[in-house]
């Protein structure tokens, strides 16, 4: 799509929604997806919203308890 977000229709809007939501049913790439090579299962995602801010958390808490001091 060539335009900006507020351009889009109900229906464009919807089909990005549930491309974001669900890339793998779209064969995307995993090196465009945004969580790399998860840790704890060992596949890639795609993580959004509400699930994006437990992922950070998560993520930061198992830093924290491997860093060297």
């Amino acid at each position: 799509l060539n335009k900006a977000a507020s351009e889009l229709t109900s229906k464009e809007l919807k089909q990005l929604i549930t491309v974001v939501a669900n890339p793998r049913q779209f064969k995307v790439s995993d090196w465009f997806l945004n969580s790399k090579k998860d840790y704890n299962v060992g596949w890639f995602s795609q993580v959004a919203t509400d699930t994006l801010d437990a992922k950070l958390r998560d993520d930061l808490e198992r830093l924290k308890k491997i860093r060297v001091d």
